[in-house]
């Protein structure tokens, strides 16, 4: 029977009978054959591999084994419990195997999803029988530091750094053990958790919050006040003023800023310099003792009427 070729036909030549193939042809066409059905045989055998390995107990991870026994200081079991896998992404498999195809991006993600979670900086994954007293993950995450409680009509809202709002109304502004500032005078009302609290008064106080921190407790800091951001109440008073527990009022002046420097208004290390020698002559309390101290003009006002004046 006639065969019909396409490829490569002339319209002249439409009808064709091909001549018998030769035997060095039907012995390339043999070896393709057998090279294919090799190399088959191969691949099918690395994949019962892979297979058998992914499988292995060894490499079998439980998704509870994920969870988070231990953060800093300031994180509640709440917190920690907000930190499960299985509730960043429900339908994450309660096993799965370390060679699992996308897993770690899969973990990423969903620790990316929480609020409290900056970023995961990385996931190593490690071969058990390498090293068998190593954990198969390690997982490393930054977490978005709580910086102060903004006070609002109806409690108190946490932020971090950058004004980023974190999870939770509370009632007392205290997060487990850990005291925070309290930011007072925010007018704005406060915006959806994880999304940044855009607030000229609260972007002030947070940098001051932020140079305050490591002083916080020595000096009794208890509240900040961003009243008078920008003047608003008294362009002739203090922009920002601190309280200690017992109400000695603290006058900063501004918050750190490329205008404040422009003013030569103090650095933070100036101001928290010259009241570290307040305290200081004051026998390292001024709580019941000071009414006022006047950072910028470097002068203090005493509970009684007399009034005396320090300068560093």
């Amino acid at each position: 029977m006639a065969r019909t070729w396409i490829g490569g036909a002339n319209a002249s030549d439409t009808a064709e009978t091909p001549a018998p193939p030769t035997i060095g042809a039907v012995k390339a066409t043999l070896v393709a054959v057998v090279t294919l059905a090799v190399g088959c045989a191969a691949v099918y055998g690395l994949g019962a591999l892979h297979e058998g390995v992914r499988r292995a107990p060894a490499y079998q991870v439980s998704a509870t084994s994920l969870r988070l026994v231990e953060g800093p200081s300031w994180m509640t079991p709440g917190i920690l419990a907000e930190l499960d896998v299985g509730l960043l992404d429900p339908e994450f498999p309660q096993r799965f195997s370390l060679l699992d195809d996308g897993v770690l991006s899969r973990i990423a993600a969903a620790y990316e999803r929480c609020v409290w979670v900056e970023r995961v900086k990385c996931i190593e994954k490690h071969d058990p029988r390498v090293d068998p007293s190593r954990p198969p993950l390690e997982i490393v995450l930054k977490f978005r530091r709580p910086m102060a409680f903004v006070e609002t009509s109806r409690g108190y809202c946490l932020v971090d750094a950058r004004g980023v709002r974190l999870p939770g109304m509370y009632r007392e502004p205290q997060l487990g053990a850990v005291r925070l500032l309290v930011i007072h005078g925010v007018a704005t009302s406060p915006v959806g958790v994880g999304a940044v609290w855009s607030d000229a008064s609260l972007s002030a106080g947070l940098r001051v919050a932020d140079a305050v921190e490591p002083r916080r407790e020595r000096f009794g800091l208890v509240t900040l006040d961003v009243t008078n951001v920008g003047g608003r109440c008294d362009p002739a008073e203090t922009e920002i003023a601190l309280l200690t527990a017992s109400g000695t009022r603290i006058k900063w002046g501004r918050a750190p800023s490329p205008e404040a420097q422009r003013l030569r208004e103090k650095s933070p290390a100036e101001k928290l310099a010259y009241l570290a020698y307040v305290y200081k002559q004051m026998g390292g309390r001024v709580d019941g003792v000071l009414d006022c101290v006047d950072i910028p003009n470097e002068a203090v006002r005493r509970r009684a009427a007399t009034g005396r004046r320090l300068r560093s």
